[in-house]
């Protein structure tokens, strides 16, 4: 009798805790329309998924104008962090900035022109920026292969972009880390962020 209820309940529990993982987890949806500073409004609509270690927010993004025009952006990922619903779009000469987040431990920003609505991501990952001409002047050499280099933006003014990356720079189960505070501009023609410092 005793075999025959553990037979029976440890399963029952099993699934019990199986079909209530996967409720807990989601997905869930929320939308959040943020009042921005240049004006109009910027409508995010989110999905939240998570499992037992890791969980994620994706964004969608649409602008709205003063002119109740609507203007479809593009999206982002906040990846093992929260989606705080403060993003404010930047204005710089023809050029409208969004900083969202990107994949694990990076930002990027979405930069478009409203008059023609075209829109272009540029990520700020390990592999972009090193791959670039003045970080291989510097030669400086992160373990890329290392978890967990970070990417993520501080600031963005007046069409400068300023983030701070950290990488690994010891192998083994020591860690050490290296940093480096990097700045880039928007080009007034074509709107992509040139690297144009590194401190």
């Amino acid at each position: 009798m005793k075999s025959f209820t553990l037979n029976f309940i440890l399963p029952g529990l099993f699934i019990f805790f199986i079909c209530g993982c996967s409720s807990g987890f989601g997905p869930d949806y929320d939308k959040a329309e943020i009042k921005q500073n240049i004006g109009g409004t910027l409508i995010c609509n989110s999905v939240h998924t998570a499992d037992i270690q890791n969980y994620q927010y994706d964004v969608s993004y649409e602008y709205k104008d003063s002119n109740d025009s609507i203007f479809d952006i593009g999206s982002g990922t906040y990846y093992n962090r929260e989606w705080n619903k403060d993003e404010q779009l930047q204005g710089y000469n023809d050029w409208t900035i969004l900083k969202t987040g990107d994949s694990s431990g990076t930002d990027k920003v979405i930069v478009g022109n409203l008059k023609t609505n075209k829109w272009t991501e540029y990520r700020f990952t390990s592999k972009n920026i090193e791959k670039e001409s003045m970080w291989r002047s510097l030669k400086i050499h992160p373990l890329s292969n290392y978890c967990c280099s970070e990417t993520f933006i501080d600031k963005i003014k007046d069409g400068q972009i300023q983030l701070h990356y950290k990488f690994r720079t010891s192998e083994g189960f020591i860690t050490n880390n290296g940093g480096r505070k990097i700045y880039y501009q928007i080009n007034n023609s074509t709107g992509q962020p040139v690297m144009t410092k590194i401190e």
